[in-house]
């Protein structure tokens, strides 16, 4: 023990021995400086300089472009943003195909080519719908349908056929399908080809113009969904309804019941109709020709 305690000491003493660096003429022997130094000092010395070596290395090769040279950077980082564009084009992909399924889908049903019992209307069994009174049609509700009878009688572009523009459509009078507020606007940039709008608990759906049933069915996605189609290539559809008032093959007049609000469908998170008009492929913003509120 008294061995190691002294060796110990002996060897701290050797940290602290001083030393003196000099520097003076080869030829001359003048000193023209010293500096005097410890062990332990010219340990702290060149520790912190090779911290600060190291840490001006790493921040070169980190913070500057100089990091595209380091080996297996550049494959790293290349590798990871062809996964990204790689999953983003395969959502894109999956999106437009499931959109062509859909408008193919949708033709079949207008040539009469798609059969109906494929589909099953499907209610939702915690809604009481017998207090709905559906036949009853209010004052407001026959003033409104006689001006849409007038509108069409005395409209030149209601008998354009399909070629009529954006324009005309506002010269046509819409049945607004309920009397709620918009929560989600159009926006075809994100996906959204329609409107969200919120009412009571058991509103009724009805028709925006004078039509005929093309499909009523239920999706995954959009629960119980009826579409209607309408003169000069317009369709309309009515998604996420608790209950379909109307089969396939039905003629509707504008106002007329279709289906009860709401909440069926993955994309659904409460009571409210979605509610989309399509002219020839195109989406059409519902808020520019219907007043909801």
């Amino acid at each position: 023990m008294g061995k190691t305690s002294t060796g110990r000491k002996s060897w701290f003493q050797q940290l602290r021995n001083k030393y003196r660096l000099v520097l003076m003429h080869d030829k001359t022997f003048e000193v023209r400086t010293s500096v005097t130094l410890t062990t332990w000092n010219v340990i702290i010395i060149l520790s912190t300089v090779f911290v600060v070596l190291t840490a001006l290395v790493y921040s070169i090769l980190v913070f500057t472009p100089l990091k595209n040279y380091v080996v297996g950077y550049s494959e790293y980082n290349t590798m990871r943003q062809i996964v990204s564009n790689s999953s983003t084009t395969d959502s894109m992909l999956l999106q437009l195909k499931a959109y062509d399924i859909y408008f193919e889908n949708l033709q079949r049903r207008l040539n009469g080519e798609l059969d109906s019992a494929q589909f099953a209307l499907i209610m939702d069994s915690t809604k009481d719908y017998t207090a709905i009174d559906i036949t009853t049609i209010s004052d407001l509700d026959k003033q409104l349908r006689n001006d849409v009878e007038k509108e069409d009688l005395f409209n030149l572009s209601a008998n354009t056929g399909s070629g009529t523009s954006k324009e005309n459509f506002r010269s046509l009078l819409f049945f607004p399908p309920l009397k709620g507020t918009i929560t989600s606007e159009f926006n075809v940039s994100e996906g959204h080809f329609g409107i969200d709008i919120v009412a009571k608990e058991n509103t009724p759906i009805k028709c925006c113009l004078d039509g005929v049933v093309i499909a009523a069915f239920w999706s995954l996605q959009a629960g119980n969904v009826i579409i209607v189609q309408h003169d000069h290539g317009l369709i309309s559809q009515y998604k996420h309804n608790s209950q379909l008032l109307r089969k396939e093959g039905d003629a509707v007049k504008a106002g007329d019941v279709l289906a009860i609000i709401g909440n069926t469908g993955e994309l659904s998170s409460g009571p409210h109709l979605h509610f989309e008009l399509w002219h020839e492929k195109i989406a059409m913003n519902p808020a520019e020709f219907i007043i909801f509120n």
